[in-house]
Parts: structure tokens; sequence; C-alpha cells
């Protein structure tokens, strides 16, 4: 059923509605909301025959649509009255020439998502929102821009259902009891709570000042034991004796791995093609596409190139440090390989067919070639399923995300994720830009097993004590929930540029 209405009624209209109207859709025409912005416009067929103006799109609802997102500030606003406060599910009518991002703002709440090329219009399923009861705003902001808008739907949605849990356990047939252990921890919170977790010391201090709680979890990386960036820094790194004494004092440990490029690195300031700054693409940048020449697909397709033998050499000097935590019994969450769908990385930058090839290696090595063996497998994900490895080399499915607002459930990507690995892999946010919501994800039913703030600006400062009291002080974060320890030797942070 649905109850098609403009803004001028809706308010009035909406409030009449009995009880029994819970099950309809709210249809909202886009010609009859207000465009915002220089080229935001509706477009209507006898204003465009008076213009000669372009001819319009075909197959649109109502009495035309809007168009003309071109400009930083072009944004859609509808305005209208939901009957009851709660959980709606949100439909997109939109065409677009090719694939476009749009930022969508409910009642002031940021979220980011993409749609799909679509020459006529298509419905996108545009993930569950929060209306309160009477007046609500949903407006639909530019982003990527050069899409048109036919009109949007909401839905009262259904209970959320548990997630499937999954069963499998480490795919490591070898897995040391501690690495076993670690996957059920995480299994366990999964559905049912989310374990928190930071990137460096000083961002779990900050924590535990402002809320009195620990993170569960403590990130490292291994970016200075790469051998390129190693032979070049002077310096003897301590990531993993911190990382061992983090782990004595309760926290699981995560490790992801900025691997400096085994060969090519370019180490110099290059000049930007488009005329910008220049593009620092020196030695210790050089996990980065910019900063290396290094052909992935040369060192896939050829077991005998200097290219493979350097890939080798690196994954073998990064076992002995994996070996050192294994032999302190510290399991760990690798994240190696992360952000790869971006490109910005080198082992994303020949798309996905090198990159699965490179991951399968890496983990045929580590695990049947060096015995390493205390390593719970997370894969970082932007949802396109060719670049997956495989549920064979993949214990955990994580996301990086950076969102504008720090409320952004994620659903776009939770809701793409879960319909790929329900009851197959656990998901999770394996770096996150500040502290994420999570009472407001489980109300929406993103139940992701942990997430990982990122440091500096970008971890948990970025929220402040106030807001971080009342994340942490939630029924749903986990969190380790003790005295401090007496604070160690500072140790330096990874030199990491995002």
């Amino acid at each position: 059923m649905s109850a098609r209405v403009g803004p001028a009624v809706g308010a009035a209209l909406l409030a009449l509605l009995p009880a029994a109207a819970m099950a309809q859709t709210i249809h909202l025409e886009a010609e009859n909301a207000r465009p915002e912005g220089p080229t935001a416009a509706a477009v209507r067929p006898a204003a465009t025959a008076e213009e000669g103006s372009r001819p319009m799109r075909t197959g649109y609802s109502g009495e035309g649509y809007v168009t003309g997102f071109v400009r930083p500030d072009d944004r859609l606003v509808f305005t209208f009255a939901a009957p009851a406060a709660g959980v709606y599910d949100l439909r997109i009518a939109y065409a677009c020439d090719s694939r476009k991002g749009y930022t969508l703002d409910v009642n002031g709440l940021k979220m980011a998502d993409i749609f799909t090329a679509s020459a006529g219009f298509s419905v996108h399923e545009g993930g569950k929102v929060e209306l309160d009861e009477g007046a609500n705003t949903i407006a639909i902001d530019r982003g990527w821009g050069y899409f048109d808008i036919d009109y949007i739907e909401l839905t009262p949605s259904a209970p959320v259902e548990p997630v499937a849990r999954p069963s499998a356990g480490v795919n490591d047939v070898h897995a040391s009891p501690a690495a076993r252990a670690l996957l059920a921890r995480v299994d366990e919170a999964y559905g049912r709570g989310m374990l928190l977790g930071v990137y460096d010391d000083e961002d779990a201090q900050f924590v535990f000042d402002s809320t009195g709680f620990r993170p569960a979890i403590m990130g490292g990386d291994l970016l200075k034991y790469s051998p390129s960036f190693a032979a070049r820094s002077g310096t003897k790194e301590k990531e993993v004796e911190r990382l061992i004494a983090r782990s004595g004092e309760g926290y699981a440990i995560t490790l992801s791995w900025h691997w400096n490029s085994p060969l090519g690195l370019i180490d110099a300031m290059l000049p930007d093609s488009k005329g910008g700054p220049e593009v620092d693409a020196r030695w210790y940048r050089g996990f980065y596409t910019e900063a290396t020449r290094f052909d992935l697909a040369v060192a896939m397709a050829d077991p005998g190139s200097k290219e493979r033998a350097a890939l080798l050499g690196d994954i073998d000097a990064i076992a002995v440090q994996l070996r050192r935590l294994e032999a302190a019994g510290v399991p760990v969450l690798w994240r190696p390989l992360h952000e790869a769908e971006g490109g910005w990385f080198w082992w994303g930058a020949k798309g996905p067919g090198p990159f699965v090839q490179l991951w399968r290696l890496l983990y045929d090595r580590l695990v049947n070639v060096d015995g390493i063996h205390n390593l719970v497998w997370v894969y970082t994900s932007g949802g396109d399923p060719a670049w997956y490895p495989g549920d064979r080399y993949v214990d955990v499915v994580g996301i990086d995300a950076y969102p504008e607002d720090l409320r952004d459930p994620q659903l776009a990507l939770w809701e793409k994720l879960l319909g790929q690995f329900a009851g197959r892999k656990p998901l999770a946010i394996s770096e996150y830009g500040g502290v994420p919501d999570v009472a407001r994800m489980q109300r929406l039913g993103a139940e992701w097993a942990y997430a990982v703030s990122w440091s500096g600006k970008l971890g948990p400062r970025k929220n402040g004590a106030e807001d971080l009291r009342r994340i942490y002080g939630g029924d749903g974060a986990l969190k380790m929930a003790v005295p401090a320890p007496a604070a160690a030797a500072p140790v330096a942070a990874p030199v990491v540029a995002r």
C-alpha cells in the first residue's frame, strides 16, 4: 500500500493516519520536494517543451523528477511527517549513466552510499533509517553528482533478524589453541556486542582517562619491518615488543602490514600531473602505488621473476616477527593487504586477479612454508566479490570506514556483506575514523563483531570525552573494565600516512 504525498500536504495528511497505517509506505515525489543549490531543479514535460531543453528521461513516476546535481552545494530536501518514530527501510528511485556516490542526510545524520549505473530509473535500496514521530527531513546531497532522482519511499522495517553465526572456525588446520580462542571470542561477540579497539597506546590511555574503561583490542603495524623500510630507516623497531606487552595486559591484538614495496621505490618528490602540489613518493611511503614502480602482475605471472623472489623474501622477513609473537603466546587478528579495492596501495593497483593470487601466496607461504599458526586472517572488503580471496583463506571479513558523520552505521556495506557472508564469516570494522556509534548500529541491525579506531586526529579524540563516555558506557560496547596498568615507556607510533 502506498501513500503518495508532497511536502505541502504531507504533514497534515500523515498526522491523521491511524495506527494501522504503520504498515503503509510513505511515497514522496522528488518534483514536489525542495531543490537547493545553483543547478538542482525539478523538470516536468510541459516546462521542458517550452524551454526547448534536452529531452527528459522516460519511465519516471508522478509529474517529473529532479536533475542537475552538479555543484557541490546542490541537494534535494524532502520534508514530511512520519506517523510513528522507528526504523524504516528507504528506497530511492534514481537514474545515472555511471556509478555515482551520494550522501544521504536524515535529520542531520549523514551517510554515504553509491548508486550503480542505470540509464533508466531504477530503485536503489538505501538501507535502514531512523525517523522521528511527526516532522522529519531527508536530503540527498550531490556527492559525486550527475544523477537524477524520481522519488523516495519509506516503509516501517521488519524486526531485525539475529545474524547467522559462523561455525567453521579457523581455516588453518594447525592453528594454535590461542588463535582458535581468539576467533571464538570474535564469533561470540558477533551479533551480541561490539568489541572496541584502538591502534596505539596513547589512544588507549585517552579512552581510559575519558571513560574508565580500556578498549578490548590493541592494533599495530609491521610497516617498519618491511625489508625496504628497515634497510633505510637505520633504527631498531620495537613494535613487536609493544604488542607482546599489550597482550600480557589483556588486549586482543590486531596487526596490519603497510607493506613497503619490495622493489622499485621511486624515492623522490614528483610533479603532480594536474598541476597541484608535488607528490611525496619518498621511500618511507613505498606502500603507496604512486611511490613505487613495482609490478605485481609481473610477480604473479612469472614464478621465476625477480619480482616474485622479492615478494617471497619480504614475506619470510615478516614471518620472523610473526613467529616472535607466536612464541610469546600472542594470537593475532592478521590484516594484511588492506584496502586493495581502492588501488592506492600497490597490492591493489593491478586489479582483483593479481591481488587474489598475492593473498593466496601470502597465506600459503606464512602458514605452510614458514609455519606460522597464530593468525586469524582478516580480509578488508570494499564489497566487490571479485576481490575476495576465498573462504579457505579468510577467517573474518572487515571494512575500513572514515565517514563524514561518526554516527554513520555503515549500513550499505553491512547489508551488502551480510548478503555475501551470512553464516560463513563474522563481519567487523577493521579501521574506523573515530569511534562508531555502537547503540545506533545495533538498533539498525548492523551487528559488527568489533571496531578498531584509527589513531591521532582520526582516533578516539575525534569523538571527544563526552561522546566516548556514552559509547563505552553502553550495554553493547565490549571492553575491558579494569584499571589501566602503569604507563609503559612511550613507543613511537608507526609512521603511516593514510
